[in-house]
């Protein structure tokens, strides 16, 4: 059935094509498979259920510091950092296995092979027993080595705080686009209450984690700015506020922030803040980038300093 709707689980999604629907794991892992005809919300929903009920849980936060959780409780990471690099590519790659010789030429680049292999299968060996430190995992091989390449045991089910950062947003979106703007917010507080902080914080110079990286600190920010300016529209003026400042402590040369503070003060009737912003801005921008503030701000701080004489 082409129009199904249902809201699925964190870690399920449904594929799609004229025949089949497949739901699978957020991994890639099949789950069920039904016809486009026909098939009812319930049997998908059902069939999810019992997935879930069965089963192992990883749950890892990739914003801030990295954590896992099995089954809903903390592991302990242990000291071994090249276990801990390859159990993070494998999280945050589950869809594709990685193979044996890409992770010994990125991890390994100046060992001969003999002893790349040796240190491969040991970090391997102490990622197996970070995993198996979680009781309900202990008699699982979480770790596949298959033609040459690891992957996660599809037995195990693995989300991500990414995962759901990525599907609120979507949904966030599609309620803003038939104008459902308190569920679109509703969705945006969600996701970015998910951003501890920057993702895998703790490896910002790989070169695998950058673009990652970069591309939710623009969902982060884009989203921020969109409840910045539904809370200026349905006057809530110290939730734009709080919401601005956000803005601001990840990006503060970030104008449109600078300008939607400035029109807060003024509805506040706090002019003298207002303009107090515009200086801020004019001083940051002048810092990182020798610039002036853009003609559409410099247009917002004559009209107040008009205001302001008047």
């Amino acid at each position: 059935m082409q129009g199904l709707s249902l809201e699925l689980p964190t870690g399920y999604y449904l594929e799609r094509d004229p025949d089949i629907l497949t739901l699978r794991r957020s991994d890639g892992s099949v789950v069920g498979a039904f016809s486009a005809q026909g098939v009812a919300p319930e049997a998908v929903r059902r069939t999810v259920e019992e997935t879930v009920a069965v089963g192992h849980s990883l749950r890892a936060n990739f914003f801030g510091r990295f954590e896992l959780l099995c089954d809903g409780e903390p592991l302990p990471l242990g000291r071994n950092g090249k276990a801990l690099t390859i159990l993070k590519y494998l999280l945050a790659n589950r869809a594709r296995p990685v193979s044996q010789d890409h992770l010994m030429g990125w991890l390994w680049p100046e060992s001969s092979l003999k002893r790349a292999r040796w240190s491969l299968n040991s970090a391997i060996h102490g990622l197996r027993k970070i995993l198996g430190d979680c009781s309900s995992l202990a008699s699982v091989n979480c770790v596949l080595l298959e033609e040459g390449q690891y992957r996660l045991c599809p037995a195990v089910r693995a989300t991500t705080d990414v995962d759901e950062f990525d599907r609120r947003y979507e949904r966030g979106r599609r309620h803003e686009r038939i104008r459902r703007m308190p569920e679109a917010a509703a969705e945006y507080e969600a996701a970015v209450g998910l951003y501890r902080g920057d993702y895998l914080v703790e490896d910002l110079y790989e070169d695998w984690t950058m673009v990652e990286r970069e591309r939710l600190t623009s969902a982060y920010l884009d989203m921020l700015g969109r409840l910045a300016v539904h809370h200026a529209e349905a006057g809530q003026i110290q939730e734009c506020i709080r919401v601005c400042f956000r803005i601001l402590e990840k990006d503060r040369c970030h104008e449109e922030s600078h300008r939607l503070l400035m029109r807060c003060y003024v509805r506040l009737g706090l002019r003298g803040g207002a303009l107090r912003q515009y200086r801020l801005c004019e001083e940051i921008l002048a810092q990182e980038y020798g610039l002036s503030p853009s003609p559409e701000t410099r247009v917002l701080y004559r009209s107040l300093l008009r205001h302001k004489r008047a």
